[in-house]
């Protein structure tokens, strides 16, 4: 029964070559997509899944309580891991990361620069499951000045030779290499190219009152996180409540799962932040592209039903039951879907280094054949070759014998509620993807060309990286400044949108001096001039006056803050015998970056900081970088000149989100295109359909702009239903999408004006395509068919 079933679907399907062709060009196009789709969301939602204590395995935040203010970073205290470990039988292990930052690594003649090297304690390994390639993980780490280095760190220095037990340098110590680890999983939060042992540098200061340090604890197998976070809480009285409770200052803890790490946040200024809602959408696309396959075989195969109706007829009449018709549709649905999951599947193999490339991951055909991915692409055949097909097979299965061999399907099938609903419905889909899509693009723009309330054009970013350079930077300044196009150079602390150190500090209050955790970064005389911040009370700090290095200037947010409404004179104190007064009110600038909110910042005086920037002027050219490259050469002969432009950082904080924009613009287009794909079907069975008509119409002289009209404005009555239901949700959506982002779009009309125009459009360009080709013929032709 069922190779009969089988070899009348095969036979159907080439018989009906054409047809079958849009079929499976429309369902390949979604399955392909959808394989695509769901890849990425399983490779976003793999992080960190890898290790094999993940199910007890908890990243620390410290979440700090001010009287005015509270916060969450990501980090805890240097002494907080090995307290806790000692403190709490429930705490297997702890583990510390401390970044060393950029970093000069030497061996021999070969040197880079590194900036993911890290210190960490030495028991990483049986946490963590990082491969350790040769080693033992036991001892790996247990001696000062002891280093681990990955693959591709290890083969810059050395290339294929073994490493182990030689010797490499950066500016501060000489390292014995004593393992060799595979590089970190793509799918890992962490990711640092070297371990160097924490007792490296284990006399650096133990307080509790420094943070900076991320922070991991392994519980023991069947401790209650929940409980256990709750226990922690003791740990502020216990440690810390002698530095911070005399200033109203409350810490506690929060423990994160490792694998919830990458995708939910518990910080604001994490970079991750928002790609859970990406990968939530990408799977809705997914279910759209689906959707919208199946919405095409299904109007596609009613619409063949005058066609197919003799064939029901006679089945009948042979002795056919209801159920075997039923059963034989199926089989022709089935069948199809798998003929376009094999194109598919092939389409996946060749498409996925452009989908790396697009995505910036790095997947692989390999990925297919995981069982998550096994189990979802059979149920994606069957569930999309059924339903595809269930309708169109009770449909053409209950046609009465007698009309159906008369070539009469059901009265007003060719119109029916169905059919019209289903297009509806790929338009509303269409509608929303494209408006989506609009206000996507429009927030990633808007980011861009946010004024940030400093210089960010025409502006280079350079790292003094040792005490020593920071002592030359006067030099490199007179070199500098000889050249044409450089216009001025600035120092400070912390890189411009990065957020900013934060302590402790006495400020003014109505109440007197108080402790206020302030955020704050050191800049020289020339910073407020070159990065084009706008003082807009006071002045900024000037050589002329020696008492400038005692003093400070605050933006508007910090004057708000503390209620200054005359801040001019305010006194700071930032230490013993070093009282400073505020000269000058800044106007905001978003030094935090372009995904939180202006912070209350005060900038106190510091020369020869560690970051420089170098105004250029508009007109710079190649031939001015490579000047500039001279001079840093002639200061600092043996370190590379290294150097990126301010605009080009800023941006990199919105790649993130302009990648996944690009795919979403990519995957919605998709979406589009199978629905017109949908469309140009289905409007040429209906011009097909009503060809006896239209070559009436022409006999009683109706022009061609009249017929075009007649077939459009059954089109153009859906679309507007489609705009009823799609707006009003894109707008929801889209607003709720936009509460994500500090600084938000906003939604505008054109967005959805363009979408609207734009099905509009597309579908009456199908729609005269197809009424053209029937237009253009004899009419004598079209009635003489019976």
């Amino acid at each position: 029964m069922f190779q009969n079933q089988l070899k009348f679907a095969i036979r159907n399907i080439t018989k009906n070559l054409g047809y079958s062709t849009l079929n499976i060009l429309g369902l390949t196009i979604g399955i392909t997509t959808t394989l695509l789709l769901l890849i990425y969301v399983f490779d976003e939602l793999s992080y960190d899944q890898f290790h094999e204590n993940k199910t007890n395995l908890y990243r620390v935040s410290s979440h700090i309580t001010e009287t005015d203010d509270d916060f969450v970073w990501t980090v805890a205290q240097i002494p907080f891991a090995q307290q806790v470990k000692q403190d709490y039988p429930e705490v297997e292990d702890a583990i510390r990361f401390q970044g060393i930052g950029k970093s000069l690594f030497t061996y021999e003649d070969i040197e880079f620069y590194d900036e993911d090297v890290c210190y960490v304690d030495s028991t990483v390994f049986d946490v963590f499951s990082f491969k350790l390639l040769s080693g033992d993980p036991k001892t790996v780490l247990n001696e000062p000045k002891s280093i681990v280095l990955s693959e591709s760190f290890a083969k810059k220095l050395f290339g294929n030779a073994d490493p182990i037990g030689y010797i490499i340098k950066n500016e501060r110590y000489s390292f014995e290499v004593t393992g060799i680890m595979e590089d970190m999983p793509k799918n890992s939060h962490l990711d640092f190219s070297a371990f160097i042992s924490w007792n490296t540098v284990e006399e650096r200061r133990q307080s509790w009152g420094n943070f900076g340090v991320p922070s991991y604890i392994l519980l023991k197998e069947g401790t209650d996180p929940i409980v256990f976070d709750r226990k922690l809480e003791e740990m502020y009285t216990n440690f810390m409540a002698s530095i911070f409770e005399q200033y109203g200052v409350h810490i506690d803890y929060i423990l994160q799962p490792i694998t919830k790490i990458h995708l939910y946040p518990v910080d604001e200024n994490d970079s991750e932040a928002g790609t859970i809602q990406f990968v939530k959408i990408f799977f809705i696309i997914a279910l759209f592209l689906l959707l919208i396959a199946g919405i095409n075989y299904m109007n596609l195969t009613t619409a063949r039903s005058a066609k197919r109706s003799r064939e029901v007829g006679i089945r009948k009449v042979a002795g056919a039951y209801k159920s075997m018709l039923i059963r034989q549709f199926l089989t022709e649905s089935v069948v199809l879907t798998l003929i376009s999951l094999v194109f598919s599947l092939l389409a996946c193999y060749l498409l996925i280094p452009s989908f790396n490339t697009l995505s910036e991951k790095t997947l692989d055909f390999t990925l297919f054949f995981r069982s998550e991915i096994i189990f979802s692409i059979l149920g994606i055949t069957i569930i999309l070759g059924v339903l595809s097909g269930i309708y169109p097979a009770f449909f053409l299965s209950r046609f009465q014998p007698i009309h159906a061999l008369k070539g009469r399907p059901a009265k007003g099938s060719s119109h029916s509620w169905l059919r019209k609903t289903l297009v509806v419905i790929q338009f509303a889909i269409s509608l929303f993807m494209m408006v989506s899509t609009l206000v996507v693009y429009q927030q990633l723009d808007h980011l861009k060309n946010k004024d940030l309330g400093f210089q960010k054009d025409n502006m280079l970013t350079i790292n003094l990286n040792t005490r020593e350079m920071r002592e030359k930077l006067p030099v490199l300044r007179n070199e500098l400044m000889n050249i044409s196009g450089v216009e001025n150079i600035a120092s400070t602390t912390t890189r411009m949108g990065q957020g900013s150190a934060k302590n402790l500090v006495p400020v003014e209050t109505k109440e007197g001096m108080q402790e206020k955790g302030v955020n704050l970064a050191g800049v020289d005389y020339d910073f407020i001039q070159t990065m084009n911040i706008e003082v807009i009370d006071g002045r900024d700090w000037s050589k002329e006056y020696g008492t400038d290095t005692l003093a400070v200037i605050v933006n508007e947010s910090m004057a708000k803050r503390f209620g200054w409404d005359e801040p001019l004179g305010k006194k700071v104190n930032f230490g013993e015998n070093y009282m400073t007064k505020v000269i000058g009110l800044m106007k905001d600038y978003n030094q935090t970056g372009l995904y939180d909110p202006v912070e209350s910042l005060l900038l106190y005086l510091s020369e020869n900081n560690r970051i420089v920037y170098v105004k250029l002027n508009e007109h710079h050219t190649k031939a001015t970088i490579n000047l500039i490259e001279a001079a840093w050469i002639k200061v600092f002969p043996d370190q590379p000149f290294l150097y990126t432009y301010l605009k080009d950082d800023l941006f990199e904080q919105v790649r993130p989100d302009e990648k996944r924009g690009v795919l979403f613009a990519v995957f919605s287009l998709i979406v589009i295109a199978i629905a017109i794909l949908g469309v140009f079907g289905l409007a040429s069975f209906t011009i097909e359909q009503r060809t006896k008509e239209i070559a009436v119409r022409k006999v009683l002289g109706a022009g061609l702009g009249n017929i075009i009209k007649l077939i459009f404005i059954d089109y153009l009555i859906l679309i507007m239903i489609a705009i009823l239901i799609a707006f009003p949700t894109a707008f929801l959506l889209m607003q709720k999408f936009l509460e994500n982002y500090e600084y938000q779009t906003q939604l505008k009309i054109d967005s959805f004006v363009i979408a609207a125009l734009g099905l509009m459009v597309i579908t009456f360009c199908t729609i005269i395509y197809h009424t053209l080709k029937v237009a253009k013929s004899n009419p004598v032709d079209s009635l003489r068919i019976e």
